[in-house]
């Protein structure tokens, strides 16, 4: 490593010399930066020198230039029941044992945890949590620039009722991979809304509903830095079950592919820092529950204001939970990937013609009636349950890369965390 790259890798950094006695800054940056991440909270109490150098974002940046960063799935799943016959869930992320949960619980109501996959090691962990339970049907994003996950709203474990919390879980910075820390709660409580991180410091949600399973028309923003929330004008419509997702300014092209899945284009690409917006999909109003609308809100953080799009969504029998994924995966191109079970084609604008989408339909890589798809790493993810090529034994998880389909395990997924996620996130680290 040149020493401008290792000036830039420790800008910011107030103590960089003497990481490692006897040799360069340059050099001993480069040592670092390729031991694996379940190491890095130990690596702090080594120094403060260490602790400064670790606990800057340019680090985690670093990694990637070097292809050493460790490509983390987080999964917001139910979990499965204990099986005599399977191994228990080993150590987690943060190094510390699972605690199960011993208190009396309402016949049939499942537990959620945090799974998380280890693409680069290819090993599954559960991350602890304090209170032992996260909520029901929470949101999981990822904040890559702050190297933050999120879990937002969902159902209280115990009342079932909608919650405004916030709990964040640091994976670098400083304390990162140690401990959770409760965030600014949402301004209004709220399940089963659409969510998605902005630009590199801001996470949106919209629509889902509140205790008595009235759709919401309601919207905010959270600055990630900051840790406040601020109301937005609502939607034209409530929705419930709808999805979210980030935008560019200008055209976007949708392919639902036979062969693989929908893809969304904007042709002046997707860049953190530039003019970005919030799209809500479809979701379904209160008197109107389980028909799914399709039409859709894009927010304009310019002007504060949503404009319709009209025709984005023709499955009015399915949700687009777990069918939609966006990701950068072909340079500044930025992708949307959804699955369904016909072909079609169409294209729509929405009210301010600043974008358009053109859609074609596509087929699900595996066959089987419960699937879930989801983003790694900008790439298009699959997890299916039950499904033929499985044989019926488990869950088995699909990844996309260069046209290509192909196992992530050459076995199926280890059965605690087997279950279908309810939401996700990746962060490299």
């Amino acid at each position: 490593m040149s020493k401008k790259r290792a000036g830039d890798v420790s800008k910011g950094i107030h103590k960089c010399h003497g990481l490692i006695p006897g040799l360069p800054s340059e050099l001993a940056i480069e040592c670092l930066v390729r031991v694996p991440y379940q190491f890095q909270s130990d690596m702090k109490s080594v120094s403060r020198s260490w602790r400064s150098l670790l606990s800057d974002s340019s680090f985690t940046k670093e990694r990637q230039r070097c292809g050493k960063a460790e490509l983390l799935l987080c999964l917001v799943q139910p979990l499965t029941p204990p099986n005599p016959a399977s191994k228990a869930v080993g150590e987690t992320l943060l190094g510390e044992k699972e605690v199960e949960d011993e208190s009396p619980r309402v016949s049939g109501t499942p537990r959620f945890g945090l799974s998380v996959y280890n693409a680069t090691m290819s090993t599954w962990n559960r991350v602890a949590f304090p209170g032992q339970q996260i909520p029901l049907f929470c949101e999981c994003v990822a904040v890559q620039a702050s190297g933050k996950i999120l879990l937002i709203g969902g159902w209280d474990p115990e009342t079932l009722q909608p919650v405004k919390d916030v709990y964040v879980l640091e994976l670098a910075g400083e304390g990162s991979g140690r401990r959770w820390r409760k965030g600014a709660s949402m301004n209004e409580a709220r399940s089963f809304f659409a969510c998605a991180t902005v630009g590199s410091t801001k996470v949106y949600v919209a629509g889902g509903h509140d205790d008595q399973k009235n759709a919401l028309r309601s919207a905010e923003v959270y600055d990630v830095e900051k840790d406040e929330w601020l109301m937005l004008p609502p939607m034209t419509e409530g929705r419930d079950e709808c999805q979210g997702l980030a935008m560019g300014l200008q055209k976007a092209h949708l392919n639902f592919d036979k062969d693989g899945p929908l893809s969304a284009h904007l042709c002046n690409g997707y860049t953190v820092g530039k003019e970005l917006r919030f799209c809500v999909l479809s979701g379904y109003g209160t008197e109107s529950q389980g028909r799914f609308r399709s039409d859709g809100e894009v927010y304009d953080p310019v002007t504060n204001s949503w404009s319709r799009i009209e025709n984005v969504w023709p499955f009015f029998d399915t949700s687009p939970r777990g069918r939609i994924i966006d990701g950068d995966i072909r340079g500044s191109s930025s992708k949307l990937w959804c699955f369904s079970d016909c072909k079609r084609e169409w294209e729509t604008e929405d009210e301010s013609r600043k974008w358009r989408l053109d859609l074609e339909s596509i087929e699900l890589p595996v066959t089987g009636s419960s699937v879930y798809g989801g983003s790694l790493g900008g790439e298009a993810v699959v997890m299916s349950g039950g499904g033929s090529e499985s044989g019926g034994r488990g869950t088995m998880m699909m990844r996309k890369t260069e046209e290509k389909w192909s196992r992530v395990h050459d076995h199926e997924i280890p059965f605690g965390f087997s279950s279908l996620p309810f939401s996700h996130a990746s962060i490299y680290v």
